[in-house]
Formats: C-alpha cells, sequence, structure tokens
C-alpha cells in the first residue's frame, strides 16, 4: 500500500474591489450607486439609474454568484425609504 505524501494546502489571495465590499451592506450599495452615477454621468449624461445600478448588480455577481439586489424596483424602494427617512 503506497501512501500518498503530504502536500501542504495551498493559500490563494484573493482580491476584491473595494467598491464590491462596501456593496455588501444595503447603506453602502447606495453610497457606491450615488457616487458611480455622478461620475458616469459625467462621461455620459444620458446614462439611466438603471443603466448603473445594472452594472453595478453585476460586479456583485461576478464575486459572490448572486446579485445584492433582485431587481432594479427593489433597490428603488430601498432607496426610496433611504431618502425618506
Amino acid at each position: 500500500m503506497n501512501k500518498k505524501a503530504y502536500e501542504k494546502p495551498r493559500v490563494s489571495k484573493v482580491e476584491v474591489d473595494s467598491q464590491i465590499i462596501r456593496m455588501f451592506t444595503r447603506q453602502g450599495f447606495i453610497e457606491v450607486f450615488r457616487e458611480e452615477l455622478k461620475a458616469r454621468r459625467k462621461e455620459n449624461p444620458k446614462i439611466t439609474e438603471k443603466e448603473v445600478f445594472d452594472s453595478l448588480n453585476q460586479k456583485f455577481l461576478e464575486v459572490f454568484n448572486e446579485f445584492r439586489y433582485s431587481s432594479y424596483d427593489s433597490f428603488r424602494q430601498r432607496l426610496d425609504k433611504k431618502s425618506q427617512g
């Protein structure tokens, strides 16, 4: 019976964009959304809020394998509550 030589587990470093980390909380997502919207509108004044939301939600999906918000409408509800209170 041959024993397999011990192989030390490999540790790999995963780098995550700071935006992604901030988007993990609801408040953080809203802040990143507002910053991104402002920056993107400087480049393209016609860009919509939904387009910015979709790109951020997609970015979140690529790291966590799930969307931060199920839809733009659910995000809008959260945004509206935040601006009211």
